[in-house]
C-alpha cells in the first residue's frame, strides 16, 4: 500500500472536499464480466450511509477486459477504515458472484495535498 501526492479532491453534494481517496485494482476472468458489472449496477449500496464516505465509482479499463479499477471518496482515512472493518462491507462484497471472483491487483490511498 502506499500513499502519494496524486490525489485530486472531490466534492461532495454538501460541499464538503474529500480528504482521502481510495483506489482498487480489480481483474476478473473475461467469463465473468457480465456477473461483476451486473453487481457492481445493483450494489447493495450500504457504504452511502456511512458519514465519512463521499462518492463511489468504477471503472472498466477501456483496453483490457476484466479490469477494473474502484474510487472511493472519504472526508478521512479513519472515515474509509472504519467502513473497511464494518459489518456493512463484509455484507457488501458477500453479494460478489462467486463463479469468477474478482482478483485484487492493487490497492492504493491517497491523501489530499493541495487544493
Amino acid at each position: 500500500m502506499s500513499e502519494g501526492r496524486d490525489a485530486l479532491p472531490q466534492v461532495a453534494r454538501d460541499g464538503a472536499a474529500a480528504e482521502f481517496v481510495a483506489v482498487s485494482e480489480l481483474e476478473v476472468d473475461p467469463a465473468g464480466i457480465d456477473d461483476l458489472e451486473h453487481a457492481f449496477a445493483n450494489r447493495l449500496g450500504a457504504v452511502e450511509g456511512w458519514p465519512e464516505f463521499i462518492r463511489l465509482e468504477v471503472w472498466a479499463d477501456a483496453s483490457t477486459p476484466g479490469r477494473y479499477v474502484m474510487v472511493s471518496w472519504w472526508r478521512s482515512k479513519d472515515g474509509f477504515t472504519e467502513w473497511m472493518r464494518s459489518s456493512d462491507h463484509d455484507r457488501s462484497h458477500a453479494r460478489m458472484p462467486t463463479a469468477h471472483l474478482p482478483k485484487p491487483r492493487s490497492f492504493r490511498r491517497y491523501r489530499l495535498v493541495a487544493r
